[in-house]
């Protein structure tokens, strides 16, 4: 028997797990080791793709699947193939066809199962071909016939706001779930999916009760994935809207925020 038996620690990668650089810490990468090695099941909550991963999960592989598309997807990166997912409706091209006639000035990615489409570009997408190291895969929206997991808008950090307002006015706010992953990438996922909804999918699929779950982020987008949890940890960089639902507040990413959590669970000062 392992000391972590039976616990499932999912965190979020940009800015929580990762530091600022884009980098895991020793520390983090030594205590999640620990952590795995007790019969703790880890594992990544990210909007990314699995192609978006690899550099990650080649310094750290997880052993547990990864909720993935911020929670369209679960992908195991043993089998190298989606175990469970959902996608976008026909309909979910309309939000886009609204995104270029009233509002040309976002850019548009498309994320199947196997590319990531960069639709219309924006100086955010070369930030996201950069950090992911992602392949310029440029295509019209209209041309992506296989399924469509999420979308992305691209946007600079100060006209956010205005997208978040247009979009309230219209009939897609009810028919989409739309979340914020970044400063820079508004999402648009199947209504009632999240990184919750998939933690609670992965939980069944690992046969966890969702009360023995930990689960970390910083953003708007990990919102559901604290709520899900059997504990919800907040890193100190989060932003407002996911420290007032988070049952506990740790350090900050840069702070080697998941050794952290684990060291506090291995010493029994984190009960849930």
């Amino acid at each position: 028997m392992g000391k972590f038996d039976g616990i499932l620690l999912c965190t979020d990668l940009d800015d929580t797990l990762l530091t600022t650089d884009k980098q895991i810490s020793n520390e983090n990468l030594q205590a999640i080791q620990y952590f795995m090695n007790e019969g703790g099941y880890f594992t990544f909550a990210t909007g990314r793709a699995p192609s978006g991963v690899k550099v990650v999960a080649d310094a750290l592989q997880p052993n547990a699947p990864m909720i993935c598309y911020n929670g369209s997807g679960i992908y195991s990166l043993d089998e190298k193939r989606l175990l469970w997912n959902v996608a976008l409706d026909k309909q979910a091209i309309k939000v886009l066809e609204y995104v270029d006639q009233n509002l040309p000035e976002y850019g548009i990615e498309v994320f199947t199962e196997h590319d990531i489409y960069f639709c219309k570009e924006h100086p955010a997408a070369d930030i996201h071909r950069k950090i992911e190291k992602l392949s310029s895969n440029q295509l019209d929206y209209h041309l992506v016939r296989t399924d469509w997991l999420k979308a992305i808008i691209l946007s600079h950090p100060e006209d956010m706001e205005r997208l978040w307002t247009a979009m309230r006015r219209t009939p897609f706010f009810e028919r989409y779930h739309f979340t914020q992953s970044s400063e820079h990438y508004f999402e648009i996922l199947p209504k009632d999916v999240s990184k919750g909804s998939a933690l609670l999918k992965l939980s069944e699929l690992l046969g966890i009760h969702p009360s023995r779950t930990i689960a970390m982020g910083d953003n708007q987008n990990d919102i559901e994935l604290l709520r899900s949890a059997g504990c919800g940890i907040a890193v100190a960089n989060a932003v407002e809207e996911l420290r007032n639902v988070a049952d506990r507040i740790t350090v900050d990413n840069n702070s080697n925020a998941v050794s952290a959590v684990i060291h506090s669970l291995d010493l029994g000062m984190l009960r849930f």
